[in-house]
């Protein structure tokens, strides 16, 4: 440290010494007063191996000192010891009592640290919890005008569980690095490290469930596409002259198709759900009136045998009209705009922990894609980021 830093050291050493030394006096003067009502024997010490031991530290007979503490140590060692202190372990100090506080004051522990250091320091640490992050990955980067600044950074986990309006799906959030990340589609937490490959939107892990679930998709999409088609085709073999049976498969067979179309061309990027849920519910009201005219049929020759081709059709019948209601319930959650990273939030509700389950799997039944779905912010960065960039640069 230059003289000019010893010199200041030495004057705020000076300043807190005599502003404590009032304190000092005035703690030992009533501790005096009370020493003087006791009369308090010597304790009988113990030898080991010749040396006395006690357990307490004795002063002149009639008295019994204090055992030395931080508190009971003259401010200068106490400022000493500060010197060799990190700031995290110096503001928890500060955090303890009054004294303290006023002892390791800020103009105190800047001339300690030194300016920029301690700069360095307060934005390098979480001011919630105060982790350090010397490469301040997994710090969220805060504004100037905060009053807590440059001490307002915020960990990741801190963020999380105070519900970070920063911290939202289909965003990107700047880190105290000036890195620019994106909150991961799947988890919802940013992805500092280990994005994945040709998807930063995704951790590497997330990525891959992710990938999982698309291929599950697939699978029962081609099941039931394929259903949408046997089932008309049985309708028209039995029964294409009774117009309430072979009607609305003809029609279903065509609305699937449109919507297996909407599908296919409308990207992650255009909001189609309520078309494709008048559409849904189109073809489940399409499967109501053959269903109900064979069990008409069946209940009218309780005497006859059903036949295995009659079975296979209703079987058919109820299979699509029960693919169809799970889709109109999966089109009805994507149409509300329903998150399931919210759901992993810390602190989240208890009913969206419940219900999380069973929204995603509608989600995931009925178009999993969603979850890649880009929202309209401006260069996909948030406000916020963009004053802390700016306020942060202009202060360097």
């Amino acid at each position: 440290m230059s003289l000019s830093g010893n010199a200041s050291l030495a004057d705020n050493v000076r300043n807190s010494i005599s502003t404590l030394a009032s304190h000092n006096d005035r703690s030992k003067s009533r501790t005096r007063d009370k020493d003087k009502s006791l009369e308090i024997s010597h304790p009988i010490p113990s030898l080991n191996n010749g040396l006395i031991v006690s357990d307490e530290i004795t002063g002149p007979p009639g008295r019994v000192e204090k055992p030395l503490t931080l508190l009971n140590l003259p401010p200068e060692l106490q400022l000493m010891i500060l010197r060799h202190l990190e700031f995290a372990d110096i503001e928890r100090l500060r955090r303890t009592c009054k004294y303290l506080r006023a002892l390791a004051n800020p103009a105190t522990v800047r001339t300690i640290m030194g300016q920029s250091h301690l700069r360095n320091q307060l934005m390098g640490h979480c001011h919630a919890c105060l982790a350090r992050d010397d490469f301040r990955a997994g710090l969220l980067l805060g504004k100037k005008d905060d009053p807590r600044w440059p001490l307002n950074s915020k960990c990741i986990k801190c963020a999380m569980l105070s519900n970070d309006k920063r911290i939202r799906v289909g965003r990107k959030v700047m880190l105290a690095s000036r890195v620019e990340v994106w909150v991961c589609r799947w988890c919802g937490e940013p992805v500092t490290e280990g994005a994945a490959a040709g998807n930063e939107q995704f951790h590497r892990p997330c990525y891959q469930y992710y990938n999982n679930i698309l291929l599950l998709f697939f699978v029962l999409g081609c099941l039931q596409f394929s259903f949408g088609i046997v089932a008309p085709a049985l309708a028209w073999k039995g029964w294409r002259y009774t117009p309430m049976v072979f009607g609305p498969t003809l029609t279903s067979f065509f609305l699937l198709w449109i919507v297996l179309i909407l599908l296919i061309f409308r990207g992650n990027k255009v909001r189609t759900y309520h078309w494709t849920l008048f559409l849904e519910l189109g073809i489940l009201g399409c499967w109501i009136p053959p269903i109900y005219y064979l069990f008409k049929e069946i209940a009218a020759h309780p005497d006859e045998p059903v036949s295995k081709f009659t079975r296979a059709t209703l079987a058919m019948f109820l299979l699509n009209a029960t693919f169809r209601f799970i889709n109109v319930l999966g089109n009805i959650v994507l149409y509300f705009g329903y998150e399931i990273t919210k759901a992993y939030r810390p602190r989240a509700p208890l009913w969206r922990k419940i219900f999380n389950p069973l929204f995603a799997s509608l989600i995931f039944w009925t178009y999993p894609q969603a979850m890649e779905r880009r929202r309209n912010v401006s260069n996909s960065m948030d406000e916020d980021s963009t004053e802390s960039v700016s306020s942060a640069d202009s202060a360097v």
